[in-house]
């Protein structure tokens, strides 16, 4: 309690997890008061599970709530934001697996796609969760923790689906494709927007309607996904964040660490960490 008499706001606090020997697998715990994150997608399924308070996001600019209690899905790719829903924000825990790790684990001979629901309760699910975030955090690398995680990839088996992904509402816009391949490309180059329209064939108006109703990001942010993926690989592999901010695009090793931090949740350094021991953000 506060002088006042108010309950304090709970401290931002974050941890991050990359086991060793457990390729393809990693996890963020979060305690979020005041934090935002910008819309942008991962490579990875996203699995969360809610402890406190609750969040709103945007998935593909459609609304979705997840309170206490309940646990979330997203598939790769997908574009989302995340926000507080409540005043104290929102704690929870998260698994990113690598979409080749969890076909291989759910034996499927296509990619797994989500199920109806994106916000829902499981509570074998979420018990399989919490046991797998807890091996994360307090058991070294080894047999205990790959088949904690395991067991949480098998737990989530019905909530997916076999394959093939579903088909877009639309075919590609030619466009979007020649600009997407442009970016992808000169991913860490600056390229305009006068540039990136002459190269699509569409003028620029155009081309960033065309392009976000397609793709869910203007391509400006679509380029800083590249940046961030390409970031995280480098900081993984050891490399110092002034060195990836400067090979990575950024103008400085601020902006990495600001662009990073709103959409990995963590700065650049703690993610290199990646310490067993929650520390305020």
């Amino acid at each position: 309690m506060t002088a006042g008499g108010l309950s304090a706001s709970p401290p931002e606090r974050t941890a991050y997890f990359r086991p060793a020997g457990l390729a393809g697998v990693e996890a963020l715990h979060a305690s979020f008061v005041t934090h935002e994150y910008r819309p942008h997608s991962h490579p990875t399924w996203t699995l969360a599970v809610m402890e406190r308070g609750a969040a709103r996001f945007a998935l593909d600019d459609t609304p979705q709530r997840a309170a206490d209690g309940e646990l979330f899905l997203l598939e790769p790719e997908s574009v989302h934001t995340g926000v507080p829903a409540v005043a104290g924000g929102w704690a929870y825990k998260v698994l990113y697996l690598d979409p080749r790790l969890l076909g291989t684990w759910a034996e499927a001979d296509t990619a797994p796609q989500a199920a109806r629901w994106v916000v829902f309760r499981d509570a074998a699910l979420r018990r399989a969760l919490l046991a797998a975030h807890a091996a994360l955090a307090h058991e070294p690398p080894g047999l205990a923790v790959d088949t904690a995680v395991l067991a949480a990839a098998d737990a989530l088996r019905p909530h997916l689906r076999p394959g093939p992904p579903r088909a877009r509402t639309r075919p590609e816009h030619a466009a979007v494709r020649r600009a997407r391949r442009l970016l992808e490309e000169r991913w860490a180059e600056p390229v305009g927007l006068a540039e990136l329209a002459a190269h699509a064939g569409l003028s620029r108006f155009e081309l960033a309607r065309t392009f976000r109703a397609q793709v869910g990001l203007p391509p400006h942010a679509f380029q800083l996904d590249l940046r961030i993926g390409r970031a995280r690989a480098r900081l993984a592999a050891g490399d110092p964040p002034a060195a990836v901010a400067a090979a990575c695009g950024f103008y400085d090793q601020a902006h990495l660490t600001r662009v990073f931090k709103r959409a990995v949740g963590v700065t650049p350094g703690r993610y290199a960490r990646t310490s067993k021991t929650a520390t305020a953000a």
